[in-house]
């Protein structure tokens, strides 16, 4: 049943396919469902088809309600349907199946507002995986304290799980969190903006970031060190130590990173 009910195409199609013979003959299909008295076997079995369809739909609109505010339902639907048979279910979980969403979106012509469309399911996309992440231990702003200016710069930081880092073109955090408020806001202007969405104390949180500071922490969350931030957030138009005494200052008291080394 697990095998007609996934295959794509018609019901009599999905019987014939190799996942479902391998399980039982054809022939034997329709006698593995009862009638009822008004549908046959095999309409009965189309039913349930039609019923998977409609929960991974559902299941996208929970992962994607700014995409549904933008473009309302009956849109949205008709997308999440091109998306489903393009990207279907591979799992025994649901939690990643909107993970092609976001690239899929580009593909599809037609869509109204499509380049802050893709900017918004990509926020929507980090802040499912966030919220999906492992919880980890957040490191104190007393590990950098009483440290040599030699010592500084052999630091690096490794930045919290449910952690992830946006560039956009558009505000869309601004978007969403008027669409949480239950308002019906219009989409933004473009706007290059530089997002950390993160967790804490299970609330999805945004931290917008000025190229500077948001140039330090990718270098630090790939694992350079402090010194080689500073050249990064430089290079991006900042690097006075009072920026830099701000930014750290934020990011412990957002508890952003779960370990400080010296190497």
């Amino acid at each position: 049943m697990q095998a007609c009910i996934m295959a794509e195409g018609t019901v009599e199609q999905a019987i014939e396919t190799p996942a479902a013979v391998l399980e039982f003959p054809v022939s034997r299909a329709p006698g593995l469902i009862r009638a009822s008295r008004t549908l046959a076997p095999l309409e009965r079995l189309d039913v349930y088809r039609g019923m998977y369809e409609l929960r991974l739909v559902e299941a996208l609109k929970v992962d994607y309600p700014g995409l549904r505010k933008l473009w309302g339902e009956e849109t949205f639907e008709e997308l999440a349907r091109l998306y489903v048979a393009a990207h279907p279910s591979r799992s025994y979980t649901l939690n990643r199946l909107g993970d092609q969403l976001p690239e899929f979106v580009p593909q599809v012509e037609g869509l109204a507002k499509a380049r802050f469309a893709w900017d918004l399911a990509r926020l929507e996309l980090a802040e499912t995986v966030v919220f999906d992440e492992e919880e980890s231990a957040a490191a104190e702003a007393g590990a950098i304290a009483g440290l040599t200016e030699e010592q500084w710069g052999r630091l690096r930081f490794q930045p919290v799980r449910a952690l992830r880092m946006l560039q956009m073109h558009y505000p869309a955090h601004e978007y969403m969190q008027a669409v949480r408020r239950d308002e019906t806001p219009a989409a933004p202007r473009p706007r290059k903006t530089n997002l950390i969405v993160y967790r804490r104390a299970h609330a999805l949180l945004h931290l917008p970031m000025a190229a500077p500071g948001y140039a330090l922490f990718e270098m630090l969350a790939q694992g350079c060190t402090l010194a080689e931030g500073m050249e990064a957030m430089q290079e991006a138009g900042g690097g006075s130590p009072k920026q830099v005494f701000d930014y750290f200052r934020v990011w412990f008291e957002e508890r952003l990173f779960s370990r400080v080394e010296i190497w």
